[in-house]
Parts: C-alpha cells; sequence; structure tokens
C-alpha cells in the first residue's frame, strides 16, 4: 500500500531545524508543537465530521490529530476499535477485494488547505516576533 502523504516543504528547512533546536531552551518549542496540532486538527475535524466513510462508526472515532516541534500529522486507526488495517483499506482502497478508493484524508486536507496555511502563517508570525524581541 503506498504512502499517499502530503508536505508542506519550507524553503531553508535546514536553517529552520538549526534555528528550532537552538529554541528549546526558550520555550518555543511548545508553540511549535501547539501550532502544529492545531492545524492537524482543522483536517481532523473536517475528516471528521465530512469526509470519512461511516460504517460502525469506529473509523470515525479513531481519527485522531497529532503534533510535535516539526509536524502535525493526521492518523486514523491505530489499537481503538481494530481500524489499523481498515483506515488505510478505506483510505487507499483494495483491487484485490473490489475496494475503490475513499481518500476521506486528503478529501480533508484538501478541504481546509486554505486555513491551514492561514493558521501556520499567523503562529509562525507569533514565533517570529516572539524570536525577534529575544
Amino acid at each position: 500500500m503506498a504512502d499517499k502523504s502530503f508536505t508542506i516543504k519550507v524553503e531553508g528547512a535546514k536553517e529552520l531545524r538549526r534555528q528550532i533546536k537552538a529554541m528549546e531552551a526558550t520555550g518555543l518549542n511548545d508553540e511549535l508543537k501547539k501550532a502544529n496540532k492545531e492545524a492537524a486538527e482543522l483536517v481532523a475535524d473536517r475528516a471528521k465530521s465530512a469526509t470519512v466513510p461511516v460504517d460502525s462508526g469506529n473509523l470515525k472515532k479513531a481519527i485522531r490529530a497529532l503534533g510535535s516541534k516539526t509536524k502535525g500529522q493526521v492518523k486514523a486507526g491505530g489499537a481503538r476499535g481494530g481500524t489499523r488495517d481498515y483506515a488505510g483499506i478505506v483510505h487507499y482502497g483494495d483491487p484485490n477485494r473490489g475496494l475503490e478508493p475513499q481518500p476521506f484524508l486528503h478529501e480533508a486536507a484538501s478541504d481546509k488547505w486554505k486555513e491551514v496555511r492561514e493558521a501556520y502563517e499567523s503562529a509562525m508570525n507569533k514565533i517570529a516576533r516572539k524570536l525577534s524581541s529575544n
């Protein structure tokens, strides 16, 4: 099964990572984690409310947003409700079983792209202001 995640590329990422490491003492890493999780929550909430196919509801319950200092992620499936493999099969389909892809996470990300970009822009500007005042 192919991984079809999408990525926001940051020009100057190497320099950004160096500065992120230097920020550990300033507490700004918490700001990055918060920004990444909030952006992921926009997509997760959209997937739960509109794009995930619902049969038993277990897949919907298994969608969650995660954030670290380097990325925001939306995951579906996992240990909850035995949906680990089921989420991938629903999302990517399974031609061997005649199941068409239902890319609910990609659709949610596409639907919320503008809001995610705006949320990141706002968060990064806030972090930049904090950095420049230090």
